[in-house]
């Protein structure tokens, strides 16, 4: 299975030492250049951009940029999407209006929680929440009703977020 992640979700697994979890879950890691160029260049210094710059099995492509989405989502958004559909790869974003784009075009999505799921389930991680934790604090932001969801899912609802 081939994953073609937006900037956010690199960040946050990379800013919280998670970014190999997506090497153990997928065959592929496809990041559009725009995506990279965002978190290791523009983002240089910021949390997650050392982390992504270092991971040498993304596999970074030069993927073109939707001008149909170019004026609603950011530019790696719009590379994302379309790169997903083409690769029929599984869209790794968080970012809702990317999220519903890419649903219209039949494109499956996972997003950073579902990856953190993902990797409990399959044995790569013993518990999600200090992780959850690690990333809110980095300023990612998830509803509390998604947290409950999850942390049930994963039988880890025994204490407060």
């Amino acid at each position: 299975m081939i994953v073609v992640p937006d900037a956010g979700p690199l960040i946050y697994l990379g800013g919280a030492g998670k970014l190999e979890l997506l090497v153990r879950l997928y065959d592929r890691v496809v990041v559009p250049l725009a995506v990279y160029r965002e978190i290791v260049v523009a983002g240089a210094g910021l949390v997650g951009a050392a982390e992504v710059s270092a991971a040498g099995w993304l596999d970074i492509q030069d993927a073109p940029i939707d001008p149909t989405l170019s004026g609603i989502l950011d530019r790696g958004e719009a590379a994302a999407i379309p790169l997903a559909q083409r690769l029929g790869a599984t869209l790794l974003c968080d970012d809702a209006p990317a999220r519903a784009e890419a649903r219209r075009r039949g494109i499956p999505l996972i997003g950073t929680l579902g990856v953190l799921r993902l990797a409990k389930e399959r044995g790569h991680l013993e518990r999600i929440r200090p992780v959850i934790e690690k990333m809110q604090a980095m300023g990612m932001y998830a509803s509390d009703v998604l947290l409950r969801e999850i942390l049930v899912a994963v039988a880890e609802d025994d204490e407060p977020t």
